[in-house]
């Protein structure tokens, strides 16, 4: 069991930060999506597996074999749906705390966190989850268990999303 990357492969989505950290670590890594940083990421790790857009359920599948999901993320964005489908599987997910994933992680219960832009941070979490796969499944079980055990729906988001426009035309 490795580590997966699922997203477009841009520079400020971390993904050659990833590369780099994971090199010599002997452990599986897969990036499955395309865009301008692929070369720069094999260059960074030869090894790496590049596989590019993936169907939904390959992707899916690829995900779920995997030790973790990684988020490297170099900015704040929006979050994603990809922490929340690991979760939903029972795969952590180790993501960059300055990125908005990060409220979907609870640290060392859920996944990890790790200093955003830091290679040596993301590399020590990679290795503990690597050295110690008792402690990834306890990871994976427990965002299997928080993800079911509230999981979101469509109305809930929505009447979310409505409450924060009432909050901000009120102000």
């Amino acid at each position: 069991q490795g580590f997966a990357f699922l997203g477009r492969l841009a520079p400020e989505k971390g993904c050659v930060l990833l590369a780099r950290a994971a090199r010599g670590l002997e452990a599986p890594l897969s990036f499955v999506g395309e865009g301008p940083m692929r070369e720069a990421i094999m260059a960074s790790h030869p090894q790496a597996h590049v596989t590019g857009w993936m169907t939904p359920e390959s992707a899916r599948a690829q995900l779920r074999h995997c030790r973790a999901l990684v988020l490297p993320s170099l900015w704040y964005e929006a979050q994603g749906l990809v922490v929340s489908e690991a979760a939903a599987m029972g795969v952590p997910a180790i993501v960059s705390d300055g990125c908005a994933a990060r409220e979907a992680v609870i640290d060392n219960v859920t996944g990890l966190w790790f200093r955003s832009g830091s290679e040596s941070d993301l590399r020590a979490k990679l290795r503990r989850l690597h050295e110690d796969p008792a402690f990834a499944a306890s990871l994976g079980a427990a965002a299997f268990e928080h993800y079911w055990r509230d999981p979101p729906t469509l109305e809930r988001h929505v009447g979310r999303l409505e409450e924060v426009y009432r909050l901000v035309l009120a102000s």
